[in-house]
């Protein structure tokens, strides 16, 4: 999904932009939620994650197989997408 412009991010600046402590982004990177690249595509996943913890009061192990989900579906729309 990222592309060569993606802008990267330190841990601090990261939760600066998105409202999410360092600790917790750390938290979800050891628990395989996010990646260890912080860029564009960090960004969202963090929004979405805090969405779905928020809103769905998920714990880390949904929180990791909702968003392994979600790729997955994404990725097969993609293939469709280049299917047609």
């Amino acid at each position: 999904m990222s592309d060569s412009t993606s802008q990267t991010y330190s841990l601090e600046i990261l939760a600066e932009t998105t409202g999410v402590s360092t600790q917790l982004i750390v938290e979800y990177q050891e628990h395989g939620i996010l990646p260890s690249q912080l860029d564009d595509d960090t960004v969202r996943a963090l929004r979405r994650i805090e969405h779905l913890r928020v809103t769905c009061e998920m714990n880390l192990q949904g929180l990791k197989m909702l968003t392994q989900l979600l790729d997955e579906v994404e990725q097969l729309r993609q293939e469709l997408r280049l299917r047609r």
